[in-house]
C-alpha cells in the first residue's frame, strides 16, 4: 500500500499541556497571587524607569483585593496595548520583558509562560490593560469551559474594549476554584514583597517598603573594624562591614559588588550560622535556598544579577554559581574575624574543618583548650611558654586525674584534646608543630623499686605519710619508693586489695632531692606538706572524708568534730559581722629566716622567749633554692587551731584591698571561703604597675607556710609597707577571721582566744 505525500496539522491536547505547565508554576492560590503581583511589580519598574522616578515614588502603587473566590491585582505600571496583551500575555513562550529597557529596570520575569498558567487554580481569568499611548484599554477573558470546548485546538480568548485600567495600568482578576485563606495569603505575599520599594497594599494594608539590608536589633551589635571593608575572591570584590553581636556571632552587611571591575547592585546581610538565604531582586523575593559552606550561613541577599528558574522556587545555574562565590568570599572574611578573639572562636566551632582544609592551623592561637587540671589556656599562650623553655607540653584524650595533676604540678602542660574530630586534629597539629608537644596516653609504670633508702629519703617518706594522714584523714594507703616513667616524682594508683591506694614516690627525683639541702628544718617539713598538696591533693580529696566529691570542703562534718574550736554565728551569711583583735606590730615582731644552700640548711634569729611565735616572718633565699623569699604575716592562733590545717588544701588564694582593709581570701573554689581581714589606721594606697590605687586584687604567688606552730600568709610586695614595720614605726592591726560555706548558707568563726592566746598575735 502506498501514499501520496500530503500534509496535516499536528494535534495538541491543550488542556493536558496547560495542566502540566500550571502544575509546575501555579499549583496554589498563593502562587497565583505571587506571580501576578510580580508581573505588576515589573510593570511599575519599567514605568518608573521611563519616568526617571524613584522606585518608592508614591505615584506608583499595587493593590491586591480578595473577595471570596475573586482575587484582583491592580497596578498603574506601564500597561499593555491590545497587541501586547494578545502577543505577550496570551501567547505561551513570549515575553515583553526581554528588552534592554526591562533589564535596566530590574524586571524579574522573563520566561513568557503568560496567563494560561493561571488556570492551575482559576476557573475564569480576566485581564484589563491600557498603556499610556492608547486611547482605550483592552479587556480579555478566558475560562476553563472555553479551554475544554476547544478540544485539541488552541482556545480563543474573548476580547473587548474597557477603560477600567485607565489612564494606564493592568487589572488581573482571577476567579479561583476555592476561596483562599485571606490571612495566610497576606502573610505569604508579604514574605515576597516586604522589601519591594513600591507601595503594595493587600486589602488596604501595606505589605511592602521594608529595609532589606537593615540588621534587626542593631543596638546589640558592634562593628568589628572601622569603615567599609573590601573582600576579594579572584575577579569578585564585595564591599561591606562586619558586625559582632553580644554573643560574639558575626554578621556581614553587604553594600556593593564588582565583578571584573564592573559594579553590580548587591545589598543585604549574612549571618554565619546554619539556615536559609532569602534571595531577592530589587526587593522582590525569588526564593529561599541553602548554599554549601563550612561554618554555615543564613540571611538575605539582593542582586540585580540574580535570575530564578521558571518555577520560581530555585535559581538558574549561573545565579547559583554567583551566589556560591559570594558566600564563600564572605565566609573567608568571617573566619579571619573569628580567629582574632577566643570568644568568637568559642561561638563558631565549625571553623576547624575550614582551618584544616585551607592550611590555617598556625592561625588558631586564640583557641581555648582544656588542661588536665580543669583550667583553660589559649594555644597561643601555650606556644609562648613552650618557646621560652622549661615547660613540657603533652596532649591526649584520656583523663587520668591523678597522673594529670602530677604532670601539671611538675610544670608540664597536659592538654586534653577536644572530642570533635576536626577540632581535635587542628589542636593536635598546632601543638606538635608549634609547641613541640608529645602525645600522652596517661599510663605510668614504676620501672625500679628503691632499696637502701638514705636518712633523708626515709624522713621525706615519713613526713609525707604523716601529712596525708593528718591533712586528709586517710589511713588505707601505702607508700612505695621507686623510679617512675614520664619523669614524674609521684603517682597515686588505686589498688583493688585491702590497701585502697598505692602511692609511688620517686624520692631520688630532682624535685625531691633538691630539698635535701635544707636540712631537717621547719622549712623542709613545710615544703613536704606543700609537695603533698600540689602533687597529690586533688587526687587525695576523692578519698578524704573532709571533702565532697567535687573537692569542696565538708565543713558540716568538720564542724561536728570541732565544736570546741568553732562558733556558728548565724545562718544568714550575708549580714555577719563581729569584732576583731587589736594588735600593735613593731620591728621587734619581725623574724628573719635565712635559707642557705649547699647543705647548710637554714639560719634564723631566735624568737624572744616572751614572743615565741613571730607575728611577721621574713624568709631570705638569696640563692633562690625554694622561691619562698619575702614577708609573711601570721594567722591568729585561735583561727589556726580551729581550721589552720584546712587552709593549705584550698587551691584558690588571693588578697584584696580597699579603703583601710586588706582581705586575704582562701577558697576551695566550690562552696567554702575563708576570709582573713586586716584593718589598718590608714588608707591602703598601693603601687600597682606604676599607678597608686586605693583598691586592687592580687593572686598569691607564694604558698602558705606552716612554721613556728602556726600558719603564715604571704604579704604581696605592693602591700609590704602597710604591714611590715620599719625602724621605730608601729603598725596597728585589727584582725578578723571567719569561714563562709555557700553550700549550707552558714558562717563559722574561731572561738574567742583566751588571755594566754592573746599574748601571741
Amino acid at each position: 500500500m502506498s501514499y501520496e505525500q500530503t500534509l496535516f496539522p499536528a494535534g495538541i491536547d491543550f488542556e493536558s499541556v496547560l495542566r502540566i505547565i500550571s502544575k509546575q508554576i501555579y499549583e496554589t492560590p498563593f502562587a497565583f497571587v505571587r506571580e501576578n503581583v510580580q508581573n505588576a511589580v515589573d510593570a511599575v519598574r519599567i514605568q518608573t524607569h521611563r519616568d526617571a522616578a524613584g522606585a518608592d515614588d508614591p505615584r506608583y502603587r499595587i493593590e491586591i483585593t480578595v473577595e471570596g473566590r475573586k482575587v484582583i491585582v491592580r497596578d498603574n505600571g506601564v500597561g499593555m496595548s491590545s497587541a501586547d496583551v494578545r502577543n505577550y500575555f496570551w501567547t505561551i513562550g513570549a515575553s515583553g520583558k526581554r528588552t534592554a529597557e526591562a533589564l535596566a529596570a530590574g524586571c524579574v520575569g522573563t520566561f513568557g509562560i503568560g496567563g494560561f498558567a493561571n488556570f492551575g487554580v482559576c476557573e475564569v481569568l480576566e485581564v484589563i490593560s491600557q498603556d499610556e499611548v492608547s486611547s482605550e484599554g483592552t479587556l480579555t477573558r478566558l475560562s476553563e469551559q472555553d479551554i475544554r470546548a476547544a478540544g485539541t485546538t488552541i482556545p480563543s480568548v474573548t476580547m473587548e474594549t474597557s477603560d477600567a485600567a485607565a489612564p494606564r495600568g493592568t487589572v488581573v482578576t482571577g476567579y479561583l476554584r476555592e476561596p483562599p485563606d485571606v490571612g495566610q495569603l497576606r502573610d505569604y505575599l508579604r514574605d515576597f514583597v516586604r522589601f519591594v520599594p513600591t507601595a503594595i497594599y493587600f486589602n488596604g494594608q501595606k505589605v511592602s517598603q521594608g529595609r532589606l539590608s537593615e540588621i534587626e536589633d542593631r543596638d546589640n551589635f558592634s562593628q568589628v573594624r572601622d569603615g567599609t571593608q573590601d573582600w576579594r575572591n579572584d575577579d569578585l570584590a564585595i564591599s561591606g562591614r562586619m558586625f559582632e553581636d553580644r554573643g560574639h556571632g558575626l554578621v556581614a552587611v553587604i553594600e556593593g559588588l564588582r565583578i571584573g571591575g564592573e559594579p553590580t547592585g548587591l545589598t543585604g546581610h549574612l549571618r554565619f550560622e546554619n539556615g536559609l538565604i532569602d534571595v531577592f531582586k530589587r526587593g522582590f523575593k525569588l526564593c529561599a535556598t541553602q548554599v554549601g559552606s563550612t561554618i554555615g550561613v543564613s540571611g538575605r541577599l539582593d542582586c540585580d544579577s540574580f535570575v530564578p528558574t521558571a518555577g520560581r522556587d530555585s535559581l538558574d545555574s549561573e545565579t547559583t554559581g554567583l551566589l556560591g562565590r559570594i558566600v564563600h568570599t564572605l565566609e573567608e572574611a568571617a573566619i579571619e574575624a573569628v580567629l582574632e578573639t577566643p570568644e568568637r572562636v568559642a561561638q563558631h566551632t565549625r571553623i576547624f574543618r575550614y582551618i584544616l582544609r585551607h592550611g590555617l592551623v598556625e592561625r588558631i592561637g586564640n583557641v581555648n583548650v582544656r588542661l588536665a587540671d580543669g583550667s583553660e589556656n589559649l594555644l597561643g599562650d601555650i606556644r609562648l611558654r613552650a618557646r621560652d623553655g622549661g615547660v613540657g607540653v603533652y596532649f591526649g584524650v584520656a583523663q587520668n586525674q591523678a597522673l594529670n595533676q602530677v604532670m601539671q604540678a611538675r610544670g608540664h602542660l597536659v592538654v586534653l584534646l577536644s572530642s570533635d574530630r576536626h577540632r581535635q586534629n587542628a589542636e593536635r597539629r598546632y601543638l606538635e608543630q608549634f609547641c613541640n608537644a608529645k602525645p600522652f596516653d596517661g599510663v605510668v609504670d614504676c620501672v625500679e623499686h628503691y632499696d637502701n633508702l638514705s636518712r633523708f629519703e626515709k624522713v621525706f617518706l615519713s613526713e609525707l605519710e604523716l601529712d596525708i594522714s593528718k591533712s586528709y584523714e586517710i589511713t588505707d594507703f601505702r607508700l612505695i619508693a621507686g623510679k617512675l616513667t614520664e619523669d614524674i616524682p609521684v603517682f597515686l594508683k588505686e589498688s583493688g586489695g585491702k590497701i585502697a591506694i598505692d602511692i609511688f614516690v620517686d624520692v631520688r627525683h630532682q624535685e625531691v632531692a633538691k630539698l635535701k639541702e635544707l636540712g631537717f628544718t621547719q622549712i623542709l617539713y613545710s615544703l613536704i606538706g606543700t609537695f603533698c598538696r600540689e602533687y597529690l591533693g586533688p587526687s587525695l580529696k576523692k578519698w578524704s572524708p573532709r571533702f565532697f566529691g567535687d573537692g569542696a570542703l565538708n565543713l558540716e562534718l568538720l564542724a561536728k568534730r570541732r565544736s570546741e574550736l568553732w562558733v556558728l554565728l548565724k545562718n544568714d551569711i550575708g549580714v555577719v559581722r563581729k569584732g576583731g583583735h587589736r594588735q600593735v606590730v613593731t620591728q621587734s615582731d619581725v623574724r628573719v629566716m635565712n635559707i642557705v644552700g649547699g647543705g647548710g640548711g637554714q639560719t634564723a634569729t631566735e624568737p624572744q622567749a616572751d614572743k615565741p611565735n613571730p607575728r611577721i616572718l621574713q624568709i631570705v633565699d638569696d640563692q633562690r633554692t625554694t622561691s619562698l623569699a619575702g614577708y609573711y604575716i601570721r594567722l591568729p592562733d585561735a583561727a589556726f587551731s580551729a581550721y589552720g590545717d584546712l587552709l593549705p588544701e584550698c587551691e584558690s588564694r588571693g588578697v584584696v584591698w580597699a579603703g583601710n582593709k586588706i582581705l586575704y581570701v582562701v577558697s576551695d573554689a566550690a562552696s567554702a571561703s575563708f576570709q582573713y581581714e586586716i584593718r589598718l589606721d590608714e588608707v591602703v594606697a598601693a603601687d600597682v604597675v606604676g599607678t597608686i590605687r586605693a583598691e586592687g586584687a592580687i593572686q598569691l604567688d607564694r604558698l602558705l607556710q606552716e612554721i613556728y606552730g602556726g600558719l603564715y600568709f604571704p604579704i604581696p610586695r605592693p602591700l609590704e609597707r602597710f604591714m611590715v614595720p620599719k625602724g621605730d614605726d608601729e603598725i596597728r592591726l585589727e584582725l578578723h577571721c571567719d569561714w563562709i560555706d555557700m553550700r549550707t548558707a552558714k558562717h563559722w568563726a574561731p572561738r574567742q582566744p583566751s588571755t594566754e592566746e592573746m599574748q601571741g598575735i
